[in-house]
């Protein structure tokens, strides 16, 4: 699914330098992200176990099964992102059956490398 095409015109975009903390892991997350721009480095426990570029999404955890950021996200490089609240959220998944499965992709494949890493 191209996400940079599905929120191009997006409005509601955050810009973020190089460096910058998106999420916090263990704070409280009512949206997630789509980058448009940058890359973002995910880390859980303080250790990097992906990163996101253009397309991809992060947070989605927190619109899933709670309220609480399971990772940290920073910004590697200056990056734009395209905010998805709750709403839209609902909408994406009610009305556009590609999104839901990206979503259960990217989520699950996370959740692999964290459990990979919790092993070793």
């Amino acid at each position: 699914m191209d996400l940079l095409e599905v929120f191009k015109d997006s409005e509601d975009l955050v810009e973020f330098p190089a460096g910058g903390v998106i999420m916090t892991e263990g704070m409280e997350g009512s949206h997630m992200y789509v980058v448009m721009k940058g890359e973002v480095a995910i880390s859980l426990k303080d250790k990097v176990i992906s990163t996101a570029s253009p397309g991809e999404i992060v947070g989605e955890m927190a619109l899933i099964n709670s309220e609480i950021r399971s990772a940290t996200v920073t910004a590697t490089t200056d990056c734009i992102l395209a905010v998805i609240d709750e709403g839209s959220f609902q909408s994406l998944l009610k009305h556009v059956p590609e999104f839901t499965l990206h979503v259960m992709n990217v989520l699950a494949g996370r959740l692999k490398t964290a459990y990979e890493i919790i092993e070793n």
